[in-house]
């Protein structure tokens, strides 16, 4: 098992980051191998879905399921074949915003395994992008009017 731990302060509320993370059609803005994904209804504990995803030139079909679902604090996402995986993603309160987190733990079958390492490499650097362009997003909208204060 591999695991990535990855987070970035976002100058955004907590509910704000969360609401964008859990609209998962926001994902195709900033997930860079995401070429689609499909759920049904709202998302919820035990909402499942599908993502496809582009890894080289072949695009893989990766169904999941929603196993933790704590608005606006937490997100848990457990994948099934061909890559198991689980990833949290946490929202937290930090000074003037927020601090949006990642947890993946990779478990990849088979010959799969001895790729771990590598894939766990090469998922950091991509989690680290896919958060920076989070952070872009959300930082470059006008801040809503609910959250400015006057006088400020």
């Amino acid at each position: 098992m591999a695991r990535i731990r990855t987070e970035v302060h976002i100058d955004r509320s907590q509910e704000e980051v969360f609401a964008y993370m859990t609209d998962l059609h926001n994902a195709l803005e900033w997930a860079t191998e995401l070429v689609d994904v499909t759920y049904d209804g709202e998302l919820a504990r035990g909402t499942t879905g599908e993502d496809i995803r582009r890894m080289g030139r072949k695009e893989l079909r990766m169904p999941w399921k929603v196993t933790a679902f704590e608005p606006p604090h937490e997100v848990t996402f457990e994948y099934g074949p061909p890559f198991p995986a689980t990833a949290r993603f946490t929202v937290e309160r930090s000074g003037r915003g927020s601090v949006l987190r990642c947890v993946t733990e990779l478990r990849p079958r088979g010959l799969w395994r001895l790729l771990a390492p590598a894939m766990a490499i090469e998922a950091r650097k991509t989690d680290r992008v896919q958060f920076e362009k989070v952070k872009d997003i959300l930082e470059s909208r006008a801040t809503p009017r609910s959250v400015i204060r006057k006088g400020a």
